[in-house]
């Protein structure tokens, strides 16, 4: 099974837009996140077949912000973890982005 995955990594100033993102596996898609989520700012995220979108964000405490954007809400479905949870988070997934089954995410107006 495979998500779009895109990201950007400061600390190689590499990255791939969101309107760009590329087909990947879960398994690469942890092995990303073990090396670019520990430096702020940096980010993933994934897309399913169904255009949600999955979102995880180095904050500037070592946080990560995980966030599940709803356009037609105005807002995203939001909460703090570290890099352990969000793998698991991923591990997690199916064959679609569920966020309802992702526990502990509060809506957020933008």
């Amino acid at each position: 099974m495979s998500f779009k995955f895109f990201y950007t990594d400061y600390s190689t100033d590499k990255h791939v837009r969101s309107d760009e993102a590329v087909s990947e596996t879960l398994e690469n898609v942890i092995e990303h996140m073990r090396s670019m989520l520990n430096e702020p700012d940096n980010f993933i995220g994934l897309i399913d077949e169904n255009n949600l979108m999955l979102q995880f964000m180095v904050e500037d405490d070592g946080s990560i912000l995980v966030d599940v954007p709803m356009h037609e809400r105005k807002g995203s479905f939001t909460k703090h973890a570290d890099l352990n949870e969000s793998i698991e988070i991923v591990r997690s997934l199916n064959d679609e982005i569920v966020w309802e089954e992702i526990d502990g995410l509060q809506f957020k107006n933008w």
